[in-house]
């Protein structure tokens, strides 16, 4: 993405698209973003294009080959001022030098075109600065044709600047073609230039006036300054028939000054204001992207450490203030349940089947049928579902998930969850009995926690 008009728009189809991931997902993954570039490059800022490089490449996408709509939109826009100005450009200079041989071209008619050009390069600078619109109901009316175009999108304060740095090319495309147009005339036709003007103009005032529009290139370039005597013998009246003494070839000899005037103050002033129109709209991108609602959070996110629940957390052996709950003794049971590959290594001498198993690799439809199973060996005098884990291991959303679809599966019978620690003699300490208590506390259903007491290994 070359530009910060290109990072802007894919920034805000990333945030629209981040709005529907919760918070703590968005949180780990920026931040793992951030650490992994700082073990990469060092204390490095983050880069706003890298940063959506790399969600594009995770995707499975080439980076920067996606092209937006906003700028398929555009480039069809400027692409059509482009056209329109390089033909207009053709049209008008045809125009301004059509010439049926009765009557010389007015060099006076071309000033005023190369002044009217300069005013509008001027005008399309200052609205670019300034910000304002006046191109936008076409603009809008274009933006509401396109449906995967939102028209209040962060393109929207941006459209003076876009339409300037438009405007300014389509009117450099204009001067280029209007300068080939001439070379080329002037080398396949004999034009014969003069000047005229209804005001009471005398030679004299005409020179000053063309000497002032040729001083950039007076010094070096003198052929294409017009002399006094040049403009004294190139004056032509429309009625005026009394011609015939001036050299026909003293008509040819203003077209030095012509092609240098609409390159100075045509074709130069666009293409400068054109620079303009760029940094003033990478300019006012970059800030559209500082002001963005989500680059500050994101920013947030990848300066800030996430905090993981697990049992190594620094609050891990804190049970809640208050709490309620304590551990109960093992229970007398046989519906058993393994989560994730937990064992009881010989606790429950009492079982006459293999633990039922559930969690870890199994699918939703297995650990389904494993409490369809339950449900039609449990009865009466068996005791609560007894669900066996590990306590080193945080409990996680499945678990819930599981202990509710437990309770609809064997109702009216309570649910004991029982943590083990690595060595099945060891009582788990308070720290990870501590994330199981709160655990059952926060999800409710009379859910229970275990622990089983300390004994002496056995050789």
């Amino acid at each position: 993405m070359p530009g910060h008009l290109e990072t802007l728009l894919a920034f805000d189809r990333q945030y629209q698209r981040d709005q529907q991931q919760s918070p703590a997902f968005l949180h780990r993954r920026d931040r793992r973003y951030r650490m992994d570039l700082d073990s990469r490059a060092g204390n490095q800022t983050p880069d706003i294009r890298h940063w959506l490089d790399q969600l594009q490449a995770l995707s499975g996408a080439t980076p920067g080959s996606a092209t937006l709509p906003e700028l398929r939109l555009w480039r069809r826009i400027t692409a059509g001022f482009v056209a329109a100005g390089a033909l207009l450009g053709v049209l008008t200079m045809s125009g301004l030098l059509y010439y049926d041989g009765g009557q010389q071209i007015n060099v006076t008619v071309i000033l005023g075109v190369i002044l009217l050009q300069l005013l509008l390069a001027l005008y399309t600078a200052v609205q670019g600065l300034a910000g304002w619109q006046p191109w936008a109901m076409v603009t809008g009316a274009l933006l509401r044709r396109q449906p995967d175009i939102a028209t209040g999108g962060p393109l929207k304060p941006l459209t003076g600047p876009l339409m300037a740095r438009t405007a300014q090319l389509s009117g450099l495309l204009f001067g280029i073609t209007g300068l080939i147009t001439l070379l080329v005339s002037v080398v396949i036709q004999d034009l014969a230039f003069g000047w005229t003007t209804t005001l009471a103009t005398s030679a004299d005032t005409w020179h000053r006036v063309v000497s002032w529009i040729a001083a950039p290139w007076s010094g070096w370039l003198p052929a294409a300054s017009p002399s006094l005597q040049l403009v004294e013998e190139t004056r032509f009246f429309r009625l005026d028939s009394a011609n015939g003494a001036v050299d026909p070839a003293r008509w040819g000899a203003w077209w030095p000054f012509i092609a240098m005037a609409w390159l100075s103050w045509v074709i130069l002033p666009r293409l400068l204001l054109l620079g303009v129109a760029v940094i003033d709209l990478r300019r006012k991108s970059r800030r559209a992207l500082i002001r963005h609602p989500g680059y500050q959070a994101l920013l947030w996110r990848m300066e800030t450490p996430t905090v993981d629940t697990g049992a190594e957390t620094a609050d891990g052996g804190q049970l809640p203030r208050q709490h309620r709950s304590t551990t109960v003794p093992v229970p007398t049971t046989s519906l058993v349940v393994s989560w994730a590959g937990a064992t009881a290594a010989g606790l429950l001498p009492d079982l006459s089947q293999p633990l039922a198993r559930a969690g870890g690799n199994q699918s939703l439809q297995a650990d389904r049928d494993t409490l369809g199973q339950l449900s039609e060996l449990a009865t009466e005098d068996d005791g609560p579902l007894l669900v066996i884990t590990r306590s080193w291991e945080p409990p996680t959303a499945e678990l819930a998930d599981f202990l509710e679809e437990a309770t609809d599966h064997l109702p009216g019978r309570s649910i004991v969850l029982l943590p083990m620690a690595q060595d099945a003699v060891v009582r788990p300490d308070d720290q990870r009995l501590g994330q199981w208590l709160r655990f059952a506390e926060r999800i409710g259903m009379g859910v229970q926690v275990a622990a089983v007491e300390a004994r002496e290994k056995t050789s």
